[in-house]
């Protein structure tokens, strides 16, 4: 199958490449294990799952007897959450050391038998398998991943009708302050591990600080993982990221930051057009975009006491045209430390965006067969 042709000989090494680059380091710090060491930690983890599937609308009873193929699993942690939910559970994942910790894992719990490990790359196992499982889930995998968009589209176009899919990745304007960050690094550091490390410690302590705090991870994991690990290519575009989702007929079920317009008030029994077209909602998204390109640390609560949706816009607006004029300093390597204090106090942004779709169905024809003998029913 050559598809977009990441099957090429060049990009066959050119992938290989990237893959030995990025797992050279994650076998040395792992970016996905979870440091649950305590009763805190462990709870922690667990609403922090809890509130994701909250948010995306997805109750954790689905989990029950479904099969979920989770891309890039890692050391098994969201593993765990599913199989304590009632699901079967398959990674695949490459690095052979986060593999033996999710064993590990399953080992100490009662849901060993739910776990099926694949100690492979995507692009080395049978993608026909995809269509085997009730739902996918790729979190914080494309931004490491060869050719994102195409590993993306070459996933999709192996689903069946009715899958379900769940991504995480970064957003260029959710994650525009923490792109600036790495970018900041990697020039003043000239690209060196230690020296980007060092400056990481040096500019952003108190983002350091929060991260490792709230996702459960020490030190070396953060930085190696946001900072040095990934690739220099930006995140991906709202735009790029909805168009692969509609060509491949996957339909909008929901997402974190929600995508949803919220005056909308027509019959639930309409039609409405699928969140992922975004040509048809581009100047509303637009308008989210210039948001999440420049939140992280809104007074929510002032915010909506007032609810002054025209004020909120114009903030974004003016914050933005900051970051990109910072953007371009970064860009040109016309930048000092002191330039990027825009950039070292807050939450920085969104953070991962999340995307649940479903590929479209196709039973419409045979529920109307199913029908064929049905005309009308007398009630008496």
């Amino acid at each position: 199958m050559n598809v977009h042709g990441l099957f090429t000989l060049k990009n066959y090494k050119k992938r290989k490449k990237i893959e030995s680059d990025v797992l050279k380091i994650y076998r040395k710090v792992s970016p996905s294990h979870r440091n649950l060491i305590d009763s805190k930690s462990k709870t922690q983890f667990f609403n922090q799952r809890s509130n994701l599937f909250k948010t995306l609308g997805l109750p954790l009873s689905f989990f029950k007897n479904k099969k979920i193929l989770e891309i890039g699993g890692g050391t098994g942690e969201k593993a765990l959450f599913y199989a304590f939910y009632g699901a079967d559970v398959t990674i695949v994942e490459p690095n052979e050391k986060s593999c033996h910790v999710a064993q590990t894992i399953f080992s100490k719990t009662k849901l060993d038998n739910r776990l099926t490990i694949i100690n492979q790359s995507l692009f080395d196992i049978d993608l026909s398998v995809i269509k085997n499982f009730d739902m996918i889930c790729l979190e914080g995998v494309l931004p490491v991943t060869f050719q994102r968009l195409e590993t993306l589209d070459l996933i999709l176009k192996n689903m069946s009708p009715t899958q379900i899919i769940m991504i995480a990745t970064g957003e260029s304007h959710g994650m525009l302050k923490r792109d600036l960050q790495k970018m900041a690094v990697k020039k003043l550091g000239k690209s060196d591990p230690e020296k980007i490390y060092y400056y990481v410690k040096k500019l952003f302590p108190e983002h350091l600080l929060r991260a490792i705090k709230f996702d459960l991870r020490n030190e070396n994991q953060v930085i190696y993982d946001n900072y040095i690990a990934t690739p220099d290519d930006e995140s991906l575009d709202l735009k790029d990221i909805c168009d692969i989702f509609l060509k491949n007929k996957i339909s909008y079920l929901s997402s974190y930051p929600k995508l949803d317009l919220f005056y909308i008030t027509n019959p639930w029994g309409q039609h409405r057009e699928n969140h992922f077209n975004y040509e048809f909602y581009k100047n509303y998204y637009q308008i989210l975009e210039k948001i999440w390109m420049t939140c992280g640390e809104e007074n929510i609560s002032n915010d909506l006491q007032s609810f002054d949706l025209k004020k909120i816009i114009d903030r974004s607006y003016a914050d933005s045209e900051k970051l990109l004029g910072l953007k371009q300093k970064i860009q040109t390597n016309n930048f000092t430390e002191n330039d990027l204090e825009l950039i070292k106090y807050g939450y920085m942004g969104v953070g991962l965006h999340y995307f649940l779709g479903m590929k479209n169905n196709e039973d419409v024809d045979e529920f109307t067969n199913l029908l064929k003998n049905y005309h009308k029913t007398e009630i008496r």
